[in-house]
């Protein structure tokens, strides 16, 4: 993907525009490395492929959309909506220039906000590097401090939407996942959303996203996605519930 890259445009305003293997993207002019790592990641499919998948028309929840390599996906799949949650200012003007004939169609609907279990503000710690790893609750060796955002819940979001049904949540918060399942609780009870949800942020995910999700609703199986070794281990990367 690097190899048949090439950049088109640098905005003064900070953001570059890449021609890619797959689509024209605009990025945060730091993320210019981090732009092919991203949509490899897509091409390998690590939140799932067929019955875990997003299906025709459903209702998608994007949470940690970044600069939208992941909604461009589910869109591709067949998705109705793609709910593009997501609180880094720089990542939601890139977000923005990404999707703007889907923004104004309405199959995206951009939530410039972080999920967390609760109604808040808090200071999102900015990896200059690459945005993707913008954070609330993990330490960034190169962190710069960032801005104030505002953060909801999953269950408010829906409300506040309107949304019928929900009926995919991809979650990759940078350890924020737990919180932010507490606050999807009544999302997952009601609707038994597919869900596939990065477990690998904070060291007892792999135990405690589990539980949170089958508290929720305790009808799912999981199944582990992409694996890593980590400090001798193997974790689980991304873990799918169905």
């Amino acid at each position: 993907i690097l190899a048949a890259s090439r950049l088109l445009e640098k905005d003064p305003a900070g953001f570059h525009l890449w021609e890619t293997p797959m689509g024209r993207w605009w990025i945060p002019q730091g993320d210019d490395w981090m732009l092919p790592f991203n949509l490899a990641e897509q091409k390998r499919r690590i939140y799932g492929t067929g019955p875990q998948d997003v299906q025709k028309g459903d209702i998608v929840l994007d949470c940690g959309a970044n600069v939208g390599v992941y909604a461009r996906l589910a869109l591709d799949a067949g998705a109705k909506t793609v709910v593009a949650i997501e609180p880094g200012p720089e990542n939601l003007e890139a977000l923005r220039r990404n999707f703007t004939a889907e923004i104004a169609e309405g199959r995206v609907i951009v939530v410039p906000k972080g999920v967390w279990d609760k109604e808040d503000v808090l200071t999102l710690k900015v990896d200059p590097k690459n945005t993707a790893a913008n954070t609330f609750v993990m330490e960034l060796k190169d962190g710069q401090p960032g801005v104030e955002v505002p953060l909801t819940t999953i269950d408010r979001l829906v409300e506040e939407l309107g949304l019928e049904r929900v009926d995919y949540i991809k979650m990759d918060i940078e350890g924020a996942e737990q919180r932010a399942l507490r606050g999807a609780a009544g999302t997952i009870a009601r609707f038994h959303p597919r869900l596939a949800l990065s477990a690998y942020h904070v060291p007892d995910d792999p135990v405690k996203i589990p539980e949170l999700v089958r508290q929720a609703w305790p009808g799912y199986t999981m199944e582990c996605g992409p694996c890593a070794e980590a400090n001798g281990h193997i974790r689980p990367d991304v873990l799918y519930f169905r």
